[in-house]
């Protein structure tokens, strides 16, 4: 038998899709009128222009800001956008985890965000198949959520801060606060097959959420949440040589 045993390279390329289902926006309504945008107060201009400046002017408004229940979701003020939207953005295309070995484990990180306005919850998933090398061998997931082995094949991430195998990745961030934006790393809790904001803990499969907004009443999957993806490969004694890549895809889904 033929023992593979030098160094292995595994980069791994972020590629970034987006998957926006059609949504409905809920707005004032009966049989006889339908309000998108509406103001109740003194009085006010939406357009104070010349060629110098551009204002928005209110007088007396009686509400501002954001008041939500479980059933309804109303942005107050005298000019509120009223088109939903879901925002994607990649900080990092490229994660190379370095040459390998049976007796330590490849780290990498890998920076996204998504910012939305008006939608009820999104969701991102992992589409791709774990590191492939060019003669097709491909790397074992982690199945199940576990600690980095050294010395045993397996391919994870995470979507949280770490301190082994070293310190290394962080914690999802809301922008501006938690107060405004309140998406987090997903994880089914206690007994889940596959969490992925466990600190030091990995797993990976396909089609897998791994980060999601909480839907918190006052704050419905609004504003700009920043992760990081911590990635960990190990290899073992037989694994087959070669330089491993995985396009790594990752689909939002947002609801309206």
């Amino acid at each position: 038998m033929n023992y593979a045993k030098h160094a292995r390279t595994i980069a791994l390329l972020l590629m970034i899709s987006l998957l926006m289902p059609v949504g409905a926006i809920a707005q004032s309504s009966s049989s006889s009128y339908r309000v998108e945008e509406a103001y109740f107060g003194s009085g006010g201009e939406v357009n104070l222009n010349s060629g110098s400046y551009n204002a928005q002017a209110a007088l007396g408004s009686l509400g501002v800001g954001l008041s939500s229940s479980t059933n309804y979701d109303v942005e107050a003020g005298f000019y509120t956008p009223n088109a939903p939207y879901l925002e994607m953005f990649v900080n990092n295309t490229v994660v190379d985890l370095g040459s390998l070995s049976s007796s330590s484990t490849g780290t990498g990180v890998g920076v996204f965000w998504i910012r939305t306005y008006l939608s009820s919850t999104y969701l991102v998933k992992t589409m791709s198949q774990p590191p492939t090398s060019e003669s097709g061998a491909v790397l074992n997931a982690k199945s199940t959520t576990d600690v980095s082995m050294p010395g045993t094949e397996e391919f994870g991430i995470n979507l949280v801060a770490n301190t082994s195998p070293i310190t290394f990745g962080a914690d999802r961030v809301n922008v501006p606060s938690d107060s405004y934006a309140d998406g987090q790393a997903f994880g089914d809790g206690p007994g889940g097959a596959r969490d992925y904001d466990d600190s030091n803990q990995y797993a990976y499969g396909v089609g897998d959420t791994i980060a999601r907004s909480q839907a918190t009443v006052g704050r419905q999957a609004v504003g700009r949440t920043d992760y990081t993806i911590s990635y960990i490969a190990n290899i073992n004694n037989v694994t087959a040589a070669g330089t491993y890549r995985m396009d790594h895809d990752l689909v939002a889904v947002v609801t309206y």
